[in-house]
């Protein structure tokens, strides 16, 4: 009895359910379908995923693609110059250039060898070797960028012929640029040298005649310009008289284009198979930076061939 009475109870409400789906009236006609969004949640769901995924992938691409920050000590002019028209490029590369100082002084040499910097860019083939021996280090050229022909000259004179007699010309005492100097003042006849001097050996004592009655007097590179008053001429590296605002293009004379001192990317043992250094030195070589060169500094400062 009981099984017959649950078997009437649910045909009944089954009939209930049917009749709940007839419309007003009595009408029989089929109940519209209600969509079914199951499918559709499901589908935006797995896109909301994929797009979470997309993007854990892209921070994990960034993150095994960190820039590469190399730290540096150059002059300001032009060194500092032409590393920031290399900015861009060095960044499509994933390297960024934090120049710890462009104020030079002897700690510089110091920084480079005790590793505080990557490199160096602010001396030439003969300075490099010239700090190896007073140092005992071991640095590395990594390839020249520019030429800063050695000049000469005048708050007084606009040329050489105008030099008077026993003229005072000052000469920075640094054995690398008292070299340079030295051979500007050989080549223009006013003085014989000691065929055997070096870049490391030069002073005045290596003069073995004056062919034009000069007085030379050497000084600290740092304190020719502002003692240039007291000199009939005297002698600086185009980067200090850049700073200083001197007209580049009035010298009285100075190293032709063909000069061999090139500055260069210096490095220690530590970073001279660096793969970022090496980007470096090309994007510093490529013809846009020569171009850059060429560009700014109308003929003062010229690529390194």
């Amino acid at each position: 009895m009981k099984k017959k009475l649950a078997i009437i109870m649910a045909a009944a409400l089954t009939a209930s359910a049917l009749m709940a789906g007839c419309g007003n009236g009595g009408n029989t006609q089929e109940a519209p379908a209600v969509e079914d969004s199951t499918e559709d949640t499901v589908d935006a769901a797995t896109d909301d995923a994929q797009e979470a995924d997309d993007a854990q992938e892209a921070e994990s691409g960034d993150a095994s693609a960190e820039t590469v920050v190399l730290k540096c000590v150059c002059d300001l002019t032009p060194h500092s110059e032409i590393l920031g028209a290399a900015k861009e490029a060095l960044a499509a590369e994933g390297i960024e250039l934090d120049i710890v100082s462009t104020t030079w002084d002897a700690t510089w040499n110091d920084m480079l060898i005790d590793g505080e910097v990557d490199f160096a860019y602010f001396m030439h083939v003969p300075a490099m070797e010239s700090i190896e021996e007073e140092m005992g280090a071991t640095l590395y050229s990594m390839g020249g960028i520019h030429v800063e022909p050695y000049a000469c000259f005048s708050d007084k004179y606009e040329t050489k012929d105008e030099l008077p007699e026993n003229a005072v010309i000052a000469i920075p005492n640094d054995s690398s640029n008292e070299y340079r100097a030295l051979k500007v003042l050989e080549g223009e006849g006013f003085i014989k040298l000691n065929p055997d001097m070096t870049a490391i050996s030069a002073s005045v004592n290596e003069i073995e005649e004056y062919l034009i009655p000069i007085e030379i007097v050497e000084m600290d590179q740092a304190n020719i310009i502002p003692s240039a008053a007291d000199f009939d001429a005297y002698f600086v590296n185009v980067n200090r008289a850049l700073e200083a605002d001197i007209d580049t293009t009035s010298y009285l004379m100075r190293e032709g284009e063909d000069s061999e001192y090139a500055n260069i990317i210096t490095v220690t043992e530590a970073n001279k198979d660096n793969e970022a250094i090496k980007t470096l030195v090309k994007v510093l070589q490529s013809d846009d930076i020569k171009n850059f060169i060429a560009e700014q500094f109308n003929g003062a400062v010229i690529p390194a061939k």
